[in-house]
């Protein structure tokens, strides 16, 4: 039995010593490095690798490993912190008073993190005092407290801020000073700006009219938050972030609708008060029936005034549909005023019958409907006409407003386009049939056709999302009259269509879902047939063009689409054509 006793001690005091050899080791294993003019020395402890390279401007200190207690300090210096894809959780504030500190992240195995020890609540991680100067620049930094009531960087000197890439400020920050806060890395030529996700700005000083909180920033990657919303919006002006009063006017016009609302309210209380002796009960606040007090007197009074209101709403609307009408048909006699008076209908029909156009003359008929479209007051016939400088039959007469075509050639139609333009879908043109009459007639543009008519960057952006989407397997474009789709299966991943002058791109994704992101999207999908592609984005800048491009890569991923090795991008500019050729083609038909 001792001897056992004596074997089980001898182990113990074996393992002992090795857990103690190995913790010396582990105590031994430095923790950061600093290179000083290709001269690298490593460190056991992070505050004498920081005194080493606050001495030596110009300098790297690089971490070798996770720093787990790192001791409130001054870090400022002219040096780089290069936190190599290791974390430092300190348990006070890093501060840095001097000197321009740059933090970046060089290990690309994954993002490194500035947070205080878990039980170090309500700490800042980073403070910036006096003349200190910091840039954080890098896709993979995360900088952030415990608490929701700190900031990731707390600001409190005159030195400068700078933010560059994607880092994450998860709290925030907070500055003392106007003009501190910059959105680039600050180089004197092409300057790395700030790209990641909003970051809040707590300005701590008295806001005036035009006060820049942040300077030198792409527009939507910086809020303010603290400041008095009743006097000041925030503003983006020439790349800088600030805040301007509200006018006046505003406020006058809320006014003016409060009061209209109260005297509303006013005026429904006596007129249900002049009820009062020929009913049972009295309520003063009329709008509450679900509470079971009103009276069947009083609730019928209600239905009444209520009917009556929707009664007016109707007819004001009609009489403004009216008014609308009789206004486009005003200016579209206005337009035509220059041009020879049309025959009679009714006595050039027989001439209409023996002639091969007889398939038009129900435009003919049709002809006050449509001379009450706005699109011709717009644009004059005699303004564009890029069809009469195509027909030789214009060219023989020098006088377009008297319609000598009528004359010269009387068994012919020419078409004059009244408006011509890749703005709207419809384009409307004054037609000459063979009696020689002036008729108006609507078509509409096909999608192929707005896209001809596109101006080349729009053209160009088009192509290269198009190339993006035909880019993975099995997905396929098709073409229909108002849009283009693309499908990879059954299953509907985007859509192309032109609203107005603009290129809208929309895919099936789930706006909801990029409510925090960069992206400038809209929720479409109460529309019926985008339902299935309720994100919109308008595509009007290289920017966008590039959100695309990044939208377009997520849904494949979520649709576990492949690339196709085999893909070659297409060509799909198109030459410009006139409308009349576009008719021609089928591409403009008419309504």
């Amino acid at each position: 039995m001792k001897k056992i006793l004596a074997c089980l001690l001898t182990l113990c005091m074996m393992l002992a010593l090795v857990a103690l050899l190995g913790v010396s080791a582990s105590a031994a294993e430095p923790v950061a490095e600093v290179t000083v003019n290709n001269n690298t020395t490593q460190f056991l402890t992070f505050n004498e690798a920081v005194n080493v390279a606050q001495r030596n401007p110009g300098s790297t200190l690089k971490l070798l490993r996770t720093y787990l207690a790192v001791d409130g300090m001054e870090i400022g210096g002219t040096y780089t912190l290069d936190l190599n894809a290791c974390d430092l959780y300190p348990n006070a504030p890093l501060t840095i008073s001097t000197g321009t500190l740059t933090i970046i992240n060089s290990g690309t195995t994954r993002t490194s993190t500035i947070q205080p020890q878990k039980k170090q609540k309500d700490v800042t991680p980073i403070r910036i005092i006096y003349d200190g100067n910091l840039i954080i620049k890098g896709d993979a930094i995360n900088v952030k407290a415990n608490s929701y009531s700190s900031f990731s960087v707390q600001h409190l000197g005159t030195g400068k801020l700078y933010l560059a890439g994607k880092p994450f400020l998860k709290h925030g920050i907070s500055a003392n000073y106007a003009g501190t806060v910059i959105g680039n890395d600050g180089a004197a030529e092409a300057p790395t700006y700030y790209t990641g996700y909003k970051i809040s700005v707590t300005p701590n000083w008295t806001l005036s009219d035009d006060t820049y909180v942040v300077t030198g920033a792409l527009e939507g990657k910086f809020k303010v938050v603290n400041h008095d919303h009743s006097k000041f919006v925030q503003q983006y002006k020439d790349g800088n972030l600030g805040v301007v009063k509200i006018a006046y006017g505003t406020w006058v016009a809320v006014g003016v609708f409060f009061a209209a609302a109260a005297a509303l309210l006013i005026y429904t209380i006596v007129r249900t008060a002049n009820y009062k002796k020929r009913m049972k009960h009295y309520v003063v606040i009329p709008f509450l029936p679900a509470l079971g007090f009103f009276t069947v007197r009083q609730i019928v009074f209600l239905a009444i005034a209520f009917a009556t209101a929707v009664a007016m709403l109707i007819l004001a609307l009609v009489l403004r549909s009216k008014q609308n009408k009789a206004e486009a048909a005003a200016k579209a006699a206005k337009a035509a005023a220059g041009k020879k008076k049309p025959a009679p209908v009714a006595e050039e029909t027989p001439v209409v019958e023996e002639t091969p156009v007889v398939e038009e003359a129900p435009a003919v008929e049709e002809a006050p409907a449509v001379e009450e479209a706005p699109a011709v007051e717009e644009t004059p016939a005699v303004e564009e006409t890029p069809a009469v400088e195509e027909t030789p039959v214009v060219e023989e007469a020098p006088v377009v407003e008297e319609a000598p075509v009528a004359e010269e050639a009387p068994g012919t139609v020419v078409n004059t386009t009244v408006e011509d333009s890749s703005a709207t879908d419809s384009v409307v043109i004054a037609e000459t049939d063979a009696t020689g009459n002036v008729v108006y007639s609507t078509y509409k543009k096909s999608f192929t056709a707005r896209m001809i008519q596109a101006p080349l960057d729009v053209q160009e952006r088009y192509e290269t999302l198009k190339n993006a989407l035909l880019s993975y397997k099995k997905v396929n474009g098709r073409i229909s009259w108002s849009y283009e789709s693309f499908k990879s299966g059954r299953t509907q991943l985007a859509k192309f269509a032109i609203r107005g002058k603009t290129l809208c791109l929309f895919l099936a994704i789930d706006p909801a879902t990029l409510t925090d992101s960069e992206y400038n999207i809209t929720d479409v999908g109460s529309a019926k047939k985008y339902e299935t592609v309720p994100c919109r984005l308008r595509l009007t800048s290289k920017r966008s063009v590039k959100w695309g491009l990044e939208l377009i890569e997520m849904l494949a991923t979520r649709e576990g689409l492949v690339k196709n090795p085999k893909f070659e991008p297409q060509k799909y500019l198109a030459a410009h054509q006139t409308t009349d050729d576009l008719i021609a083609q089928g591409l403009i038909k008419k309504i």
